[in-house]
């Protein structure tokens, strides 16, 4: 046991060094992949990914396979920083099986257009890809760039602008987005109003309660008839018509609307 563990330490202990000797490998990858400007990815993110890559290249090199060590960890290192950077480009992750069919069907839609001269169909590119074409849907929606609302928007400086480039301006892609649904305040409103009316309304008798109900279709939001009301209670229509008479007459009372008063101002 004492042998074991000594070994285990001398083990660790040349692994660390292996890394700390070809730290400048994970550097040089991090680098390449930052400057490509095509990626949200930092550099000491990319540099941390590499880092991995290289441990694990380290736990699985085989000297005897005659291949030097930094041919070997290039490829993993790589892998690391790659996959950093599908998982950090979007701002809804999408799994690695689904950024690779996304990327066959670009590639076989560009191949395509070579081919045919003009942009392929959705037909044809699922019979390239060998996918079905509710598939190849699901797939073009799932790569459609997601753009944050909180995003700053900035101005290009004119030529004749002193500090030149792009001027952040303070506003936010929110701030030109309207919202065509209502407010909160709009909401609450509401829900507060059918509250109070629905108070209103249990002040009148059974019968005229279920007349205004009906007639206003308080209920389903579909207003009845008199004829529809009159044969639903089986009476006449006249009679429902006094009815609906007596209980707007009580509605009005000021001492029974005095919580609707503040929504509505002609009351």
């Amino acid at each position: 046991m004492p042998q074991l563990k000594k070994q285990i330490r001398r083990s660790q202990r040349a692994k660390a060094a292996l890394i700390e000797a070809n730290l400048r490998l994970v550097v040089t990858v991090a680098r390449q992949t930052v400057k490509q400007g095509k990626t949200p990815i930092n550099f000491q993110d990319a540099c941390q990914e590499g880092i991995i890559g290289l441990s694990i290249a380290c736990e699985k090199f085989d000297p005897s396979k005659g291949f030097r060590f930094s041919t070997y960890a290039v490829w993993w290192i790589r892998r690391e920083v790659q996959k950093n950077v599908n998982q950090q480009s979007r701002s809804v992750r999408l799994p690695a099986s689904a950024m690779k069919k996304i990327n066959d069907i670009r590639i076989n839609e560009r191949l395509l257009m070579t081919t045919l001269g003009r942009k392929p169909t959705e037909e044809e590119l699922a019979s390239k890809t060998n996918i079905s074409l509710k598939k190849l849907l699901f797939y073009k929606e799932s790569a459609r760039d997601v753009t944050s609302l909180d995003k700053g928007l900035t101005n290009k400086a004119g030529k004749g602008s002193a500090g030149g480039g792009a001027e952040s301006n303070g506003k936010t892609l929110e701030s030109l987005i309207k919202d065509a649904g209502p407010t909160p305040e709009t909401i609450a409103e509401k829900e507060m109003f059918q509250t109070d009316v629905r108070r209103l309304i249990k002040t009148l008798s059974p019968r005229e309660q279920a007349v205004i109900r009906l007639r206003f279709g308080l209920d389903d939001g579909t207003p009845k008839t008199l004829d529809f009301i009159a044969t639903k209670f089986s009476v006449d229509k006249e009679r429902i018509r006094k009815v609906e008479a007596k209980a707007l007459l009580k509605l009005r009372q000021p001492y029974r609307n005095q919580s609707v008063k503040c929504y509505i101002s002609d009351l």
